[in-house]
C-alpha cells in the first residue's frame, strides 16, 4: 500500500515539475522527489527501527518499478536518468534521517 502512495506521490511531483515549465525539468523533478523522500525517509525511521533502509529500497522499488507496470504497464516508468536518481536517493536519505535522530537524541 505504500508504495502505491509512493508511486502516486512521485507521479505527482513530477506533473507539477513539468507544469512549472523549466529550462531543465528533470533537475526540477529531481530536486522535488529528493525534498519529498527526505519527508519518505522520515516517516519510514518513524515506523521502521530495525532496518529502515532496506524498507526504502524495498518501498522504492515497488513504487517505482512494480505498481506503474501493473497499473499501465512499461511505458510508465519513469526515465532512467529520474529513476536512478530517485531510487538511490531514498535509501540514501533515510539514512541521513536515521543518523540525524541519533545525534539529535544524545544532546
Amino acid at each position: 500500500m505504500f508504495g502505491y502512495c509512493y508511486h502516486s506521490a512521485i507521479n505527482l511531483l513530477v506533473k507539477m515539475a513539468m507544469d512549472a515549465q523549466p529550462e531543465h525539468i528533470l533537475v526540477t523533478a529531481l530536486l522535488y522527489c529528493l525534498g519529498f523522500n527526505l519527508l519518505v525517509g522520515h516517516l519510514i525511521t518513524k515506523y521502521d527501527k530495525y532496518w529502515p533502509e532496506i524498507a526504502a529500497i524495498f518501498i522504492a522499488c515497488i513504487g517505482l518499478l512494480v505498481v506503474p507496470v501493473l497499473l499501465v504497464g512499461t511505458q510508465a516508468i519513469l526515465s532512467r536518468p529520474l529513476l536512478a536518481g530517485i531510487l538511490i536517493s531514498l535509501p540514501i536519505l533515510t539514512f541521513a534521517v536515521r543518523l540525524i535522530k541519533r545525534k539529535l537524541t544524545k544532546n
